[in-house]
Order: C-alpha cells, then sequence, then structure tokens
C-alpha cells in the first residue's frame, strides 16, 4: 500500500512539473534567456507635425541589444487577409516529394528543425495597437523589421503600440491635411468702388510676397491678390493694403485668412478695412501660426 501510495505521489509530482514547464514556457536547454528590460522598439517615419500624405508604411520593430544571433533583416509586410505574415514559409514546410533520405534521416531532420523553432520561440511576439480608436494586433518577431500600412484621417491622427512582454509602448500624434494649400489669404473689395492698391503679406522672417512672386520659404501671392502657402512657417503674419491712387473713391476692403481649410483644426481670420485714396499703405491685421 505504501509503495502505491509513494508511487502515486511521484506520478503526480512529474505531471505538475510538466504542466509548470508548458505554461512558464522554459525553453530548451542552451536556449538565450532574452532581458526584456533591454528591450527597444524602434518605428519609423518618425510620425509628427504635419503631413499631407493620408497613407503610410509603418516600419515597427523589436530589438534586442544583447541578440547572440541577430538574424538578418528582411521587412515582412502584414497581411491582413491571411492574417499574418505575408509568404507563411516555414522550414521543412517544401515539397520533399523529391527527398531522397530515409525516414530516419528526415525524422532526424524534423527533430532538428523542431529544436531550432524552441531555441528561437523567444522571438515570437505580439504586439497590440490603437489607431484613431481602432484595435490592431499584429504578429512579429524580435530583430526583425514589420511593415504595416495604415490610412490617416483629416486632422488629428493617433498611434499606440504596445509590446504587452516587454511594456514597451510607443505614442505618435500627427495632422494630415490633404488640401493642396495650408495657408490661403483672399482679398476681397466688399463694394465697387475700387482706391487701386493691392494685398501685400510679410512673413515672419520679414519677407514681403506681392506681386506674383514667390518667397524663399515657398509663399506666393498672385496677381489675383489670392496668397497661398503649403508650409507656412510658424509666426506672426502681417497683411498690407499698399498705396492707392489719389483719382479713386474710398473703398472699404474685406481680408480672409484660413489655415489648414476643411479640417477639424482649420482657423479663420477676417478683417474688414475702409481704405481712402492715395492714404498710403495701411495695415490691415496680423495673425499667428502655430508650430
Amino acid at each position: 500500500m505504501k509503495r502505491l501510495l509513494v508511487l502515486a505521489l511521484f506520478l503526480a509530482a512529474s505531471i505538475l512539473g510538466a504542466q509548470k514547464v508548458e505554461k512558464g514556457k522554459v525553453p530548451p536547454p542552451g536556449s538565450y534567456l532574452p532581458d526584456l528590460k533591454q528591450w527597444r522598439m524602434e518605428l519609423s517615419p518618425d510620425l509628427g507635425g504635419w503631413s499631407s500624405d493620408r497613407t503610410v508604411n509603418l516600419r515597427i520593430k523589436l530589438v534586442d541589444p544583447k541578440d547572440p544571433n541577430p538574424p538578418k533583416d528582411e521587412a515582412r509586410r502584414w497581411n491582413d487577409y491571411e492574417g499574418g505574415e505575408e509568404g507563411g514559409y516555414e522550414p521543412g514546410s517544401e515539397d520533399s516529394g523529391g527527398d531522397k533520405r530515409t525516414a530516419e534521416q528526415l525524422r532526424q531532420a524534423r527533430l532538428e528543425r523542431e529544436a531550432e523553432a524552441a531555441r528561437q520561440a523567444w522571438r515570437q511576439r505580439t504586439l497590440k495597437g490603437w489607431f484613431n480608436g481602432s484595435t490592431l494586433t499584429w504578429s512579429t518577431r524580435v530583430g526583425f523589421t514589420l511593415s504595416v500600412e495604415i490610412t490617416a484621417q483629416n486632422g488629428e491622427n493617433r498611434l499606440e503600440i504596445l509590446e504587452p512582454d516587454s511594456g514597451l509602448k510607443v505614442v505618435r500624434t500627427w495632422w494630415v491635411s490633404t488640401a493642396r494649400t495650408r495657408l490661403r489669404v483672399v482679398s476681397i473689395q466688399a463694394n465697387d468702388e475700387y482706391t487701386g492698391g493691392g494685398l501685400q503679406v510679410m512673413e515672419p522672417d520679414g519677407a514681403v510676397a506681392e506681386g506674383g512672386r514667390r518667397t524663399a520659404s515657398g509663399g506666393m501671392l498672385r496677381w489675383s491678390g489670392e496668397y497661398t502657402h503649403d508650409t507656412p512657417p510658424p509666426g506672426t503674419y502681417t497683411l498690407k493694403w499698399t498705396n492707392g491712387y489719389r483719382g479713386g473713391k474710398p473703398a472699404r476692403i474685406r481680408v480672409e485668412a484660413v489655415l489648414d481649410g476643411g479640417t477639424d483644426q482649420e482657423r479663420r481670420w477676417t478683417w474688414e478695412r475702409l481704405i481712402l485714396p492715395g492714404a498710403g499703405p495701411a495695415t490691415l491685421g496680423t495673425f499667428d501660426v502655430e508650430p
């Protein structure tokens, strides 16, 4: 009876030990044990600021600086339709119809592949992402670059990526405007009487846009009186009205400036002023463009 009891306890201990190894995913002897606190997550492009591109090709890479055998990095693209990385190739999955090895040799090759897969199992990771309210999940491997394509929305975009095991997290916020121009200033004559003259725009660096000339930063004031700038430098812009001719009549000039039109970041300024003929240049107003 005692022998049976000892045998039962031994079997129970063996089963519990096996379960503990399985749950803890203890690697086989000789495997590399990574220090997750040393890991880093690389993300490119370094999102931030403003962009006119809605399509973003992300490259995500988990890096272990103490990796004893860094793999040859080749970008792998996430395949939404297959639910994993493109290709899905696994060693030994090729057709072995022409293989001349014996059954024992094939068995040994399979065991070697399985052993190597077990030693490299630590590389396999799952990334969690949140993008503009949507939850995403990606499979990746430490040392390899994962290529992911996302489509941004007009206005503000926010992306968070988390590697749960190490706690690594990156957060990026940027703004997108698909409009051709970010800054647009249009002069409007509020009545039929015209004094002559025209609009001038002085940029933050002191450059003056006028008469169909493009400034060094890229601002353009057309002969129609419309000023546009795709990437306006931050700072204060000053709007002026140049001399009108003395034989004209007083006129009320109305000028409107629009920044990031058509987006949730849109801002508008409006000025209206009575211009007297021959009175000289008149400042209509100023506005600020934030970084």
